[in-house]
């Protein structure tokens, strides 16, 4: 059960998340951020010291959940390495193209040119989930069910195969939610592709 104190961070959090994906890190202020969350400034330093501490908090809170929906959806007990690999997909585009999350990407990718951001997100989020697919898949290969190969490899090569049909949405100013029909087309075209490459050699 979710402590008082626990509660008012994470509404920081929250209200924090939705300023930034408005207005950006420049344009963000404490004071509105206090003003969306409904705390005082004197609450909102007591949980975070700077704008700058809040805004990687915010980042890696998002990274947090991507490891976790990595985690839950790689089943090395699935039979089928390429029903396993299909379900990741769609569990996995579902969440990193949703509109909160993929807005996230976008000021990642947006303060890489300005700050240390960019570098710190990639080494305390994506990192942990390549980490995590790569040992998937090392364990797939060692069962046999890949040919034995570059794990780290393999994994940037699904990574790009599942995103390749959606990085086109990084550029529209509307973002909604992926029609479920549209996922699994995309996740099973694009582990197709990777099982001809990759699938154990008969």
């Amino acid at each position: 059960m979710r402590t008082k104190s626990e509660a008012k961070r994470q509404g920081i959090l929250d209200a924090a998340s939705e300023v930034f994906r408005v207005t950006g890190f420049e344009g963000a202020s404490m004071s509105d951020i206090c003003a969306k969350a409904g705390y005082s400034r004197a609450t909102l330093y007591s949980y975070f010291p700077s704008k700058e501490a809040l805004f990687l908090e915010v980042m890696l809170s998002g990274s947090h959940a991507q490891a976790e929906v990595i985690t839950r959806a790689l089943d090395p007990e699935t039979p089928s390495i390429e029903e396993a690999l299909v379900h990741f997909g769609k569990d996995l585009l579902a969440f990193i193209y949703s509109p909160e999350i993929l807005a996230l990407r976008r000021l990642a990718i947006a303060e890489a040119t300005r700050s240390d951001f960019g570098e710190m997100f990639y080494a305390r989020s994506r990192k942990q989930g390549e980490v995590i697919i790569s040992a998937f898949l090392k364990q797939a290969m060692g069962a046999g069910k890949l040919r034995q190969a570059d794990p780290s490899i393999a994994m940037a090569h699904l990574s790009g195969l599942l995103e390749s049909e959606l990085e086109e949405m990084f550029y529209h100013t509307e973002i909604k939610p992926l029609d479920p029909l549209r996922l699994d087309r995309i996740a099973r075209s694009a582990i197709g592709v990777f099982m001809a490459a990759y699938g154990p050699r008969s």
